[in-house]
């Protein structure tokens, strides 16, 4: 190995540190970025998270976390001026203790026997629960009512796991053609919500149809089957509810995704639902989607593998808070996304696939939440994306229009030292800026102010940070 002083042309006989003038020290030239307003994109739906599969039940009390919590909780994940989320996925049940069809009926003419929470401590009567709480702190709450499976009644296979298909659709081979059932039944958990007062604002017969596990509710499809149980779920939902989206297909990734709607497409499905829907397990957005000009919602994904995680970046793992940021920028604007959701809201639990970790009556909060803030909290749903550009490879920027004028900037800067940026308006009224920041010490914190001089401002954000920009 060569020495030091041979490296550095000094001589280390004396041991002498000769410190480096600052002034010889290289400083990075500011990074230009260009928000223009007339260039406009996709309308934003907002973040959001899931209680499915009992963990509402947590949220609600279940283990321990007093009333007072439990609204601290929801209050933190859906206050526009907290955690900023929007969108509450709950899970339709599909079997018997779980569901809302107490018992089979004998043929697709024979009464069905719906009933409404069989026991007070079934899963959907606590996501019944988070969703009037979380309506407290967002009257605005966008309602994702979204089933993994049909009945057993209704499927090849005659139970709710181990995928299986909707009798009826092409494959199928079943002696009862039981699409039209299966319709009627999401039709009618969505009344009973409405019902209770609560408006289902998306209504979905599918998750993950490309992965069929046996331990708990899936069912299989393919582009051509999803056209043949869409075409009667379609027409029955806008019959009775013409306002209520219905989505296709949640599928595993965006690759998947993509497969499904080329299919469904190719069977003259494509105007069948209102929101193109898919999680980020398998694969990533990288293009826009291939749908009839209908929006993209990511409504699922955690990492789910590791420990609980409550850090902004530390080691770089797939739940830190910087991480998620960056999935979220690359959703937006390589694939025109319209929303992000986490996978569960909050669980008493140690594992990663919460925002929130509930610890009997006590909660910590990760700053994956506070990626999600550092947008939605300032890009309100029915926001618009414009363009935004950045000079430099390492800092990435998105901009949002809201209804009011309002405008969002997120800037995340990936470089491990501070950049100075000159920030250009086109096509804005902007007049006073305000700066929210997230990193390792802040939760999107109010840091500065800014004038606009001009059309232009100056700026600097942190290194490893996420900073919002938020123009009034």
């Amino acid at each position: 190995m060569k020495s030091l002083a041979l490296l550095f042309g000094a001589s280390l006989a004396s041991s002498q540190y000769v410190p480096i003038p600052w002034s010889y020290v290289q400083k990075e030239p500011p990074v230009e970025i260009t928000v223009n307003a007339h260039t406009r994109f996709q309308t934003m739906m907002g973040g959001g998270c899931s209680g499915a599969f009992g963990v509402a039940c947590d949220q609600t009390g279940a283990s321990g976390l007093s009333p007072a919590n439990q609204d601290l909780v929801t209050q933190t994940l859906f206050d526009e001026n907290l955690g900023g989320l929007s969108i509450l996925r709950n899970r339709i049940g599909s079997s018997p203790t779980d569901g809302i069809l107490g018992s089979c009926p004998s043929t697709p003419s024979s009464h069905f026997n719906y009933t409404w929470f069989p026991n007070a401590s079934t899963a959907d009567s606590c996501q019944y629960k988070l969703t009037q709480t979380a309506l407290k702190y967002n009257p605005d709450l966008f309602i994702y009512a979204d089933a993994w499976s049909a009945s057993g009644c209704f499927k090849t296979d005659a139970t709710d796991i181990n995928g299986g298909l909707i009798c009826g659709v092409r494959g199928s081979n079943c002696t009862h053609d039981w699409r039209q059932g299966y319709a009627d039944y999401l039709v009618q958990y969505v009344k009973f919500y409405e019902e209770r007062g609560i408006k289902v604002s998306m209504l979905g017969a599918y998750n993950e149809p490309d992965f069929n596990p046996v331990t708990y509710a899936s069912m299989e499809s393919d582009g051509y089957q999803a056209k043949d149980f869409l075409e009667v779920l379609y027409p029955t939902v806008k019959k009775a509810y013409p306002d209520l989206k219905v989505s296709c297909c949640d599928a595993t990734g965006a690759r998947q995704e993509r497969n499904i709607l080329y299919e469904l497409g190719s069977a003259g499905g494509d105007k069948l639902y209102d929101v193109a829907t898919w999680h980020n397990y398998q694969s990533n957005p990288e293009r826009p989607f291939n749908t009839a000009g209908q929006p993209n919602l990511q409504t699922e994904w955690a990492d789910g593998s590791g420990p609980w995680n409550d850090t902004w970046d530390t080691t770089g793992q797939l739940a830190e808070g910087l991480q998620w940021a960056m999935y979220m920028h690359n959703a937006f604007v390589n694939s025109d996304t319209s929303g992000y959701l986490h996978w569960w809201c909050s669980q008493n639990g140690s594992g990663d696939g919460v925002l929130i970790r509930l610890d009997n009556d006590s909660f910590d909060v990760s700053r994956r939440l506070w990626a999600f803030a550092g947008y939605f909290r300032f890009a309100r749903p029915g926001s618009v994306r414009i363009d935004a550009k950045a000079s430099v490879e390492n800092v990435y920027v998105s901009a949002f229009e809201n209804k009011n004028g309002t405008i969002a900037v997120p800037v995340i800067n990936e470089a491990h030292f501070e950049y100075d940026l000159d920030i250009n308006l086109i096509g804005t009224k902007a007049k006073k800026v305000s700066a929210y920041l997230a990193d390792n010490t802040h939760n999107n914190s109010l840091v500065g102010h800014y004038a606009v001089h001009g059309s232009s401002f100056k700026a600097s954000v942190p290194p490893r940070s996420m900073t919002t920009f938020y123009l009034e």
